[in-house]
């Protein structure tokens, strides 16, 4: 459609109609947007209406639509349109009276519906547009502070439905109606203002607008107003550069208004793509990261996880299915509109989780043209469904863990001094108490366990992975600990932990979590309490299947599967609980024989006992669950718990576990916990206090995060700061000796022999990680200052470049203040020579860094001229950015004589240049 637009206008153009007035060679493209967007709506006059999804859609759209005509008030005198929202300063009923009359103009525009252009419907759509605007959403409308008006509604909820009812409606309507219609909704959203979301809804709303009424300047406002939100964060509400996305100051929302803000935007650069108004902003780029770093590791099988959902988790009408296919629906719409490498790694995306969500259909809800491009991609057999993710990721921004392993994946939810612990506003979320109090998720084969009513049915007080005072509520808070956060070996294996500490209530604690490569271990420590009150930790609290039978089995013996029985089991080694599907068994392995509290139960509850709001419905549901537990009895001092989480495994592996665990806890102190992980090799510690503590090979002297992986050659570490508010550096020493070493520029090493000794610095460093890799064997000190020189690209002398780059300092992990960039062009004509003054002819080791980007070339070709000739070999500057990569080892002859140059020649993508460091060896 929209290259149909501009092809359009060269028509015009061409057949000599070029002299027309600008004016009216502009309201052409208005018109085209507007059909677009139109098209956009309604899925065009394309549709395969033979295809069975297709038509089912197409037939519930029309039910709906016919539902809302006939128990519609038409009567000349009437005073309402729906009785059940007959409001007049009541926000939430004029919305829901406009949600109403665009699913009756959908069903009127949609070629294929049973309503299609029906006369007498549209009239009475139009005659209804008139009455509201008469009524209830006009110009001269001043909203009354109460608890019927909410500011969103008169902003961004109704113009939304409005904007895109005239559009459906416009060749129905005259132009004083237009305007009318289009006033209104200017009075109240008259520019793009707020923040994250609600600035993402205003720009749709101000660019549909200005579409309508054919105002280039709103448009390119609405499109402007989006450069902000494709900025990243360092507070508040956005995203992160570390994939989290923060709504409400400190809500953790990727699945909540982060839907709606990828739909928005997708929406709009959607409905101005090929226009004069196409987003140009070079920051767009970002959004196609979103999909990468901030949407695909919160999903599973087409769902999105509950703990960046927000109080939406408490919307019958929106489980995590429900969300996780409007997820799917925003990067459809950029699948049109991404460059080609994106687009195909987003229909490869799309079509995985389409084909392995076997709970819901994607086609069951989607809107008619959503369903058809999905279509497309299914049967595209171009197109490779993505294989499953295997990735941990830090959400250090929102308190946020995720692992995906192979055959499930992980999701931990933490609070802090900077994000809270969870919202209930808007009668909304009323029993999250303990949401990210560290609860634990598993997702597997089991894909309905969230879903299918789990938030109403579940024990509230005991949601798995917490630490609680039983039987007692907690209200919404930010704690006044700062320490939560984590680090990663590999972006495989990660650790996180949270010092637990609730506003209303004294128990506090301090929980670490080890994820590895089948296991998940919890550890807890300094559980205290003064409350009064028994103190509990949830080891699990799993949905069982429709009878509840699912086989419990603790030390090899198969416990009653008696619903409505309770137990306390004594001397529990292993246990192990059965899936309701195949693959979805857990397994449970306690280091310490512990005494485990164990329910089996039918939960009744309903929806409106969460979400109080008129809509919500009241109808009782039951499910089934198994709850385990540790008691840490009255008051505790210093309390704790070991348990692991073994996912997938049947009871037979879950006995050989135990029998010998690949895991051994090396400490589980309030000062430091920390976990071997025997086969992978690796440490994870952490440090809850400033001072020198050690575990195992790692010694440090303020609180930190560390992770080493070692092998025979040699040993990865990887640091953060989880208080966020470390300034200067963590001193860490490894009990090891290394030959050689690469590193982020955060990280300088200060001896490889006979310990290595290195500080990081965390200034300002919001929970990063940091990384560094060590070649093991004898070492020797590291150069001393003035035996290493380094060359940056900002400098004043020694840097030579060939043609035209650019300048940019967007992506972080460089060296310096900035990097140059080819900036895609030139091939073949640029190039970028760095030149040491060398104080001493010697051997040196070379190292390059660069800002590494999806964009970027994976064979930029070095030249390195050394004392011996010249060196060629060629980077991939799509990785292992922002730290110092080896790139040789040569001879130098003091002085200018030698260099490194780096070429554009034969790349595909940008090239970047940033710095280049030699190192003496001795």
């Amino acid at each position: 459609m929209k290259s149909g637009l501009m092809a359009l206008v060269l028509l015009l153009l061409v057949s000599g109609l070029g002299g027309v007035a600008e004016r009216a060679r502009a309201a052409d493209e208005f018109d085209g947007m507007r059909e677009n967007r139109k098209v956009m709506l309604t899925g065009g006059l394309s549709l395969n209406t033979a295809d069975a999804d297709i038509a089912a859609a197409l037939t519930k759209l029309g039910n709906e639509a016919s539902g809302y005509w006939q128990t519609m008030n038409t009567s000349p005198a009437r005073t309402y349109l729906w009785s059940d929202n007959p409001g007049i300063g009541n926000s939430i009923h004029i919305r829901v009276t406009y949600e109403r009359l665009k699913t009756m103009a959908l069903a009127y525009a949609t070629a294929g519906t049973a309503l299609y252009e029906d006369s007498q419907l549209g009239s009475d759509i139009v005659a209804a547009l008139d009455y509201m605007y008469a009524t209830r959403y006009h110009e001269g409308v001043t909203p009354t502070a109460s608890g019927t008006s909410n500011w969103w509604d008169w902003k961004i909820g109704i113009p939304l439905q409005l904007n895109d009812i005239t559009v459906l409606m416009y060749d129905s309507l005259s132009p004083a109606q237009v305007t009318n219609y289009m006033t209104a909704v200017e009075r109240f959203s008259p520019a793009v203002t707020l923040t994250g979301a609600n600035r993402t809804w205003k720009a749709m709303v101000v660019g549909e607008r200005g579409i309508l009424v054919k105002d280039g300047s709103k448009i390119a406002a609405a499109r402007d107003g989006l450069s902000s939100v494709f900025n990243y964060t360092l507070s508040g509400d956005g995203f992160y550069r570390d994939g989290s996305f923060i709504q409400h100051n400190n809500i953790p929302y990727t699945g909540g208004y982060g839907i709606d803000l990828l739909l928005a935007v997708s929406d709009l650069m959607g409905m101005l793509h090929g226009s004069s108004w196409q987003v140009s902003d070079p920051k767009q780029s970002n959004v196609w990261e979103w999909v990468y770093n901030a949407y695909q590791p919160v999903m599973y099988k087409g769902a999105i996880m509950d703990m960046v959902r927000g109080r939406e988790i408490s919307r019958n009408y929106s489980q995590d299915h429900d969300a996780g296919h409007r997820v799917m629906q925003g990067i459809l719409n950029l699948s049109r509109i991404a460059p080609p490498a994106q687009a195909a790694d987003f229909k490869q995306m799309l079509k995985g989780w389409m084909l392995s969500d076997t709970f819901k259909s994607f086609y069951e809800d989607a809107p008619v043209p959503a369903i058809a491009l999905a279509k497309s991609i299914n049967s595209d057999p171009a197109v490779v469904p993505s294989a499953e993710l295997l990735v941990y990721k830090q959400f250090a921004a929102m308190d946020r863990a995720v692992q995906h392993r192979p055959g499930y994946s992980f999701g931990l939810a933490m609070y802090s001094s900077r994000i809270s612990s969870y919202e209930a506003i808007n009668s909304e979320n009323a029993k999250a108490w303990y949401t990210s109090a560290g609860m634990t998720s598993i997702y597997n084969s089991d894909l309905g366990q969230y879903s299918d009513d789990y938030w109403p049915t579940v024990d509230n007080y005991r949601l798995p992975g917490t630490t609680v005072l039983s039987q007692t509520s907690s209200g919404s808070h930010t704690s006044t600990k700062l320490w939560t956060g984590g680090t990663d070996i590999q972006n495989l294996y990660g650790i996180s932990g949270m010092e637990l500490k609730y506003a209303d209530h004294t128990l506090g604690a301090r929980k670490s979590w080890f994820m590895f490569d089948d296991e998940i271990v919890a550890l807890g420590a300094g559980i205290s309490s003064s409350d009064n009150i028994p103190v509990e930790t949830i080891v699990e609290n799993r949905k069982l299947n429709a009878a509840g039978s699912n086989t419990l089995t603790v030390n090899g013996e198969v416990q009653p599967a008696t619903l409505g029985g309770a137990s306390t089991l004594d001397q529990v080694e292993w246990a192990h609980l059965s899936g309701s599907t195949a693959g979805a068994d857990t397994g449970y392995y306690f280091p310490q024989t512990v005494s485990l509290a164990a329910k089996r139960e039918a939960r009744t509850g309903n929806w409106k006992q969460i979400n109080p709001r008129p809509v919500t419905p009241s109808t009782p549901v039951t499910r089934n669950y198994m709850t385990l537990w540790l008691n840490h009895g009255f008051n505790p001092a210093g309390g704790e718990y070991q348990y692991v989480l073994l996912p997938g495994k049947p009871a037979a592996q879950v006995d050989a576990y135990a029998a010998a665990p690949d895991i051994e806890v090396l400490a589980n102190t309030p000062g430091v916990q920390a976990v071997h992980e025997r086969e992978l090799g690796i440490i994870g510690a952490n440090f809850w206090e400033d001072g020198t503590s050690s575990a195992d090979l790692i010694t440090v002297n303020k609180k930190a995060s560390v992770m080493t992986k070692e092998t025979e050659d040699t040993l990865e570490l990887s640091v953060s700061d989880p208080t966020q508010a470390g300034t200067g550096v963590i001193e860490v020493e490894l009990d090891r000796s290394a030959s050689g070493y690469a590193a982020d520029s955060e990280v300088t090493v200060t001896r490889l022999s006979p310990t290595i000794q290195l500080t990081v610095n965390v200034s300002a460093a919001k929970g990063k990680t940091f990384k560094a890799s060590f070649e093991l064997g004898s070492g020797t000190p590291p150069t001393l200052p003035g035996e290493e020189v380094i060359v940056d690209n900002n400098d004043s002398t020694g840097v030579l470049k060939t043609g035209s780059w650019k300048t940019a300092a967007v992506q972080t992990d460089r060296y310096g203040i900035n990097y140059l960039h080819d900036d895609n062009s030139g091939k073949g004509n640029k190039s970028v020579t760095f030149t040491p003054d060398l104080p001493a002819t010697a051997t040196y080791s070379v190292y390059m860094m660069w800002p590494q980007h999806f964009n970027r070339a994976t064979a930029v070709p070095i030249e390195v001229v050394h004392a011996g000739g010249t060196a060629t070999l060629n980077i991939d500057q799509t990785a292992n950015g922002g730290i110092w990569n080896l790139i040789g080892t040569y001879s130098f002859t003091a002085g200018t004589s030698g260099s490194v140059t780096i070429r554009n020649s034969g790349t595909t993508g940008y090239v970047a240049a940033d710095a280049v460091r030699w190192v003496r060896n001795p």
